[in-house]
């Protein structure tokens, strides 16, 4: 005879409850569940052929301060340091921008074009693999598509920024420089097309920040050496004027000493003048040849050995799932509504009459 428990007390949670409810009809029908499973399998199986694998590939550098801004005096030596948060955050943003996308996809291989052109989400790879596939079957003629390199829209530029990942570390100095590839071999390439387009884009600013001071630099010393050269021209000719010898400084006529003074000074003037802005000349000459590459490389792109994610498992996994699924969903349904007795809470809750014996399992 079964212990009654007294209203208003929980029972424990009875394992054989859910085995009589849940385990058991689908036990019943297992051929049903297994014929289920199967179709979903082989609805997936090919589907996950559809999917590729990513790859991803990274490279650490290190930014440093340009060593032009580094630079203010000749003898001033010269060590690296590394750039600061504002620094940093410039180059990351740089990268970033349209204009240093654009020059990144101008020198990428066509073969990794063709790649970026695949979406990253699974819905939209099942679409581009399925899409010709469903033409063909349907005999619809299929163009070939062909990658362009000299049409560069804000839709490639997106496509790549959904592929490369860039992240700044201020209190390190450091830029991480992710890439994602379904081609195992092109992950490095993207990565290193990025660096390649870094750097160039990076020395001629380095450049360009005394460049400017150059040019002007070199039109004053042009014009301050032909002041020196009218100078000296103005002295000879008051010289032969009054046939005074080119190597005399002084004369005995008071008169002519005040002129020859008043003109030697000018042509001192303008000889100093031109040597100062000719030494800050060779100074900024000296700096723009000392402007080298600011970025180190700490860990190169590697090509990489397995792939970063991988879908495919998944989909088999979900195949499986379903396909169950969708065989016990319905089975549960129909035995719910059935009102199947499989356990005695199932004779408690028909009858609300307590149990006092047991019956055995009619085969």
């Amino acid at each position: 005879m079964a212990q009654i428990t007294p209203q208003g007390i929980q029972e424990p949670v009875d394992p054989k409850f859910f085995i009589a409810k849940y385990i058991s009809p689908i036990l019943e029908h297992k051929w049903i569940v297994l014929f289920s499973t199967l179709i979903g399998l082989a609805i997936a199986i090919p589907f996950s052929f559809l999917v590729d694998p990513q790859y991803s590939s990274s490279a650490v550098t290190q930014l440093e301060t340009p060593r032009a801004q580094m630079i203010s005096k000749v003898t001033e030596e010269i060590s690296s340091r590394k750039g600061d948060t504002a620094f940093i955050t410039a180059a990351v943003e740089r990268m970033h921008s349209s204009m240093f996308k654009t020059e990144v996809l101008k020198i990428i291989p066509k073969r990794l074009q063709e790649d970026l052109e695949i979406p990253l989400a699974l819905p939209g790879q099942l679409k581009k693999k399925l899409k010709p596939m469903v033409k063909k079957l349907l005999k619809m003629e299929v163009a070939p598509k062909s990658v362009s390199t000299a049409s560069i829209t804000p839709a490639r530029l997106e496509k790549l920024s959904q592929r490369i990942e860039i992240k700044g570390d201020t209190r390190k100095g450091t830029i991480h420089i992710t890439g994602i590839t379904f081609a195992q071999d092109m992950t490095t390439v993207l990565v290193q097309s990025y660096l390649d387009v870094w750097v160039a884009m990076n020395m001629e600013s380095n450049k360009s920040l005394i460049r400017h001071e150059l040019d002007f630099t070199q039109s004053q010393k042009d014009d301050y050496f032909l002041k020196f050269k009218e100078a000296e021209k103005e002295l000879r000719s008051f010289k032969q004027t009054f046939e005074i010898p080119p190597a005399l400084s002084s004369v005995t006529d008071m008169e002519l000493q005040s002129q020859l003074d008043v003109l030697q000074n000018k042509v001192e003037n303008a000889k100093e003048r031109y040597k100062r802005i000719d030494d800050i000349f060779l100074d900024l000459s000296r700096k723009e040849k000392s402007v080298v590459n600011n970025i180190k490389i700490l860990n190169p792109p590697q090509t990489p050995i397995e792939p970063s994610k991988n879908m495919q498992p998944m989909i088999i996994l979900l195949g499986f799932l379903l396909g169950a699924a969708m065989a016990i969903g319905p089975i549960l349904a129909i035995d719910y509504f059935k009102g199947n007795i499989r356990h005695k809470k199932d004779i408690i809750s028909a009858v609300d009459i307590p149990i006092i014996g047991r019956l055995p399992v009619i085969k």
